[in-house]
């Protein structure tokens, strides 16, 4: 919800003056520590990804080393002696040059994690999908077959409610520390003469990733990835200049996650944008008895 206020324009003369106050701001404290907790290093992730990184490194030299074994020679004997020239040898060359200008761009590690990302995600979209259409066959469990609908018009409101920087409008639709948490936010961002705007907002997908099922109780909880597209930025209303975010049409992704309050109520109770958390961790098909 507020990661634009992460990109700030770095031409704008106001920008360093806002960034200052925000850094002095008592409320800053509070939810840098909230964002450590959620944010703690794994020490098993980051032997994973320490050892996939070796294996890539070392696949990678292998792979470049060999290619240009194979292509090197010919285009060394075609420079000193002349003749046809190697288009096979070149094209392996060409090739290693490639692969090194990628690793160095980081465009695999970027790939790679997309794919590795969007294979998780469908894993358990597909399961909780699933799991839930099986469970709202039960009468008690009435409350899964609007869960969508509900989803959905919640988003609808926190969108306008950010536009205006006043979350009133969504009370009811959420729990109160969570409501209570996005005013003193509200507050932190708002600066006199400064206005949020947010155009052509549309939900791309609002699908489940994680349940936490209690058979004898309404304290369910049900994580939706949510993505959309908008164009999402911070004005200065004297003169229309963007301090923060882009008037370019972005799309964004978020977890929200929402918590069963009565019988038939779901109500938003967080909002975690993606990056701030483990998927393979943190959403996950849960029965409690």
């Amino acid at each position: 919800m507020w990661e634009i206020f992460k990109e700030p324009n770095k031409r704008s003369k106001y920008v360093k003056k806002i960034v200052q106050m925000l850094n002095d701001s008592e409320t800053l404290y509070y939810i840098h520590m909230a964002a450590d907790r959620r944010n703690r290093y794994d020490r098993e992730a980051m032997t994973n990804i320490f050892f996939f990184k070796t294996k890539m490194l070392i696949v990678t030299i292998i792979l470049i080393t060999t290619l240009n074994k194979l292509g090197l020679p010919d285009i060394i004997r075609w420079y000193d002696n002349g003749g046809k020239f190697p288009i096979k040898s070149a094209f392996l060359v060409g090739l290693s040059l490639v692969i090194i200008i990628i690793h160095i761009l980081k465009v695999d590690d970027y790939c790679i994690n997309n794919l590795v990302y969007n294979n998780d995600m469908n894993k358990k979209k597909k399961k909780t999908n699933e799991f839930i259409n099986t469970i709202k066959k039960d009468p008690k469990n009435i409350s899964y077959a609007f869960i969508r609908s509900t989803v959905k018009e919640t988003f609808s409101k926190v969108i306008e409610s950010l536009e205006r920087m006043n979350f009133e409008m969504c009370q009811k639709y959420m729990i109160t520390e969570f409501y209570d948490e996005l005013q003193s936010q509200c507050k932190r961002y708002s600066f006199e003469n400064i206005g949020r705007i947010i155009e052509e907002p549309e939900l791309i997908e609002a699908e489940p990733v994680g349940i936490i099922h209690h058979h004898d109780s309404y304290k369910d909880v049900v994580w939706f990835v949510i993505k959309y597209n908008a164009k999402d930025y911070v004005v200065d209303e004297t003169d229309g200049e963007i301090l923060f975010g882009s008037n370019k049409v972005k799309t964004f992704v978020q977890y929200w996650k929402f918590q069963k309050a009565e019988e038939n109520t779901w109500l938003l109770s967080d909002v975690i944008a993606k990056g701030e958390s483990d998927i393979k961790k943190c959403f996950n098909i849960i029965e409690e008895f």
